[in-house]
């Protein structure tokens, strides 16, 4: 039996080909996938059922990637929800948005730009490999 059987991820992301993609993904690998086209609309589905892991786009319509983080962050019964950013803006806006997620120099400047105070667990860059999408969430499940 797999890590990934019976356990749930919320997939966020406004491109409904990524959405669709991702899900394919996930079912390969008897892992539920609930999608939501936006922050708003993720925050509806978290609260009707809390996920074993968050796949994330960063820009949305509505309520984008990182205000989202934001807001789940700051609620404890999501706190320990791993978050795995699946974005392709580092290719949109040509800012390395991995490297201010997580370089460790960058903590005040990126809290101050991204206005975060924690980091996502896990950034894959789109378009994401399905092998790696899976190693990742079996590797933050293992851990759970």
């Amino acid at each position: 039996m797999s890590i990934l059987e019976s356990k749930t991820a919320l997939v966020v992301d406004d491109e409904l080909a990524q959405r669709e993609f991702i899900s394919a993904i996930l079912d390969d690998h008897k892992m539920k996938a609930i999608c939501a086209c936006d922050g708003l609309e993720a925050m509806e589905k978290i609260l009707e059922t809390k996920p074993d892991v968050i796949l994330l786009d960063l820009i949305m319509p509505e309520e984008g990637g990182m205000t989202f983080f934001n807001r789940i962050k700051k609620k404890e019964e999501f706190q320990n929800i791993p978050v795995i950013v699946i974005s392709g803006s580092s290719q949109i806006t040509g800012v390395d948005v991995k490297s201010m997620m997580f370089d460790k120099n960058l903590a005040d400047r990126k809290k101050k730009v991204l206005g975060i105070d924690a980091a996502p667990d896990a950034y894959l860059e789109k378009p994401v490999d399905p092998q790696k999408l899976v190693e990742t969430i079996e590797g933050f499940l293992a851990r759970s």
